[in-house]
């Protein structure tokens, strides 16, 4: 939830009620921010889990990786050591990744607190303070209030209607204490950087509402956890807007829309070699790396839009 408070890092006071500190490779950390309170009610958070230095928060855009701390613009209201854990930020990434898809972000039901508390579960077999996610709760029940607060940004998101953390915690469990996570075969060997980022140009596409800004060109200004989504200013007029991750693409890449057919093309690997040529069908656009996901032979494969033409380029008049 939320865009961080300009306010000083500070360590939490619960930091000190952690009963003991497991040895492991890889340091965990919280970070937080304070986004709005209404006293004597509750205040709401935006969290992040740190594992290594690097950040791990859930987005419009899925999972996100970077070692900035971006969603909190860079200054945290706070930062602390939760434990230490012997799985990596990468098998992280992995066990949680199709719990936390792009596209299924919503600010009361299944949000960065949802995330960062199933992550921390993973990790350390802990559960997020509830004092992060006090606030949505009484959203749930009081949407004029959450109406109020955001200035009528939010909406409900029907994709996550269904979500129940819980869930996802009894599916942790069941991979077991200690046990290496992986991803399926000719996954890469840790999450790839997001092309979405402060500062990065982006080209805007697949917009309904607004389709005459369509193809032009933006700077992304900030991430805004309230929504979800990525504020960008556009380069002709100067004007901020907050877009959903599906509609930026980075400036000079070729767009493809999902269910378009695409021919596989240029691949290098003796792997790859054996899909080009083949046809297969669009199903997301990943902004970890700037891949699509496309069906092929009855799975998906994550390929740049630069291995990836129009089928339709190849029929001839």
């Amino acid at each position: 939830m939320g865009n961080a408070m300009d306010c000083a890092q500070k360590r939490s006071p619960t930091a000190t009620t952690v009963e003991s500190k497991p040895k492991g490779k890889f340091l965990v950390e919280i970070a937080a921010s304070v986004l709005f309170g209404i006293p004597p009610l509750a205040s709401a958070y935006h969290t992040s889990i740190v594992v290594d230095g690097e950040e791990y928060f859930f987005s419009d855009s899925g999972i996100c990786y970077d070692d900035k701390l971006i969603s909190h613009q860079g200054n945290p209201s706070e930062k602390y050591e939760a434990g230490r854990t012997d799985h990596s930020g990468t098998e992280l990434w992995w066990a949680l990744q199709s719990n936390f898809r792009p596209g299924t972000y919503d600010l009361l039901r299944k949000n960065c607190n949802s995330f960062s508390d199933a992550a921390l579960f993973f990790l350390l077999r802990k559960r997020l303070d509830k004092k992060y996610s006090s606030l949505e709760r009484l959203g749930q029940t009081s949407p004029e209030m959450v109406a109020r607060v955001t200035n009528n940004m939010y909406s409900p998101n029907p994709v996550a209607a269904d979500f129940n953390i819980e869930e996802v915690i009894d599916a942790v469990t069941k991979l077991g204490t200690g046990k290496r996570v992986t991803g399926p075969a000719g996954a890469p060997p840790r999450p790839r950087r997001m092309t979405l980022s402060i500062g990065a140009e982006v080209t805007l596409v697949g917009l309904k509402s607004a389709s005459e800004l369509n193809g032009e060109a933006a700077t992304i200004a900030r991430y805004n956890v309230l929504t979800g989504r990525w504020e960008a200013t556009l380069n002709r007029t100067g004007e901020t807007k907050a877009f959903r991750a599906e509609n930026l693409r980075p400036v000079g890449e070729v767009v493809f829309s999902v269910g378009d057919d695409v021919v596989i093309d240029g691949l290098q690997s003796e792997a790859g070699k054996v899909l080009n040529g083949q046809v297969g069908k669009i199903v997301s656009y990943l902004h970890d790396g700037a891949r699509y996901e496309v069906w092929i032979n009855g799975e998906t494969k994550a390929l740049k839009s630069e291995n990836l033409r129009a089928q339709e380029d190849d029929i001839q008049p």
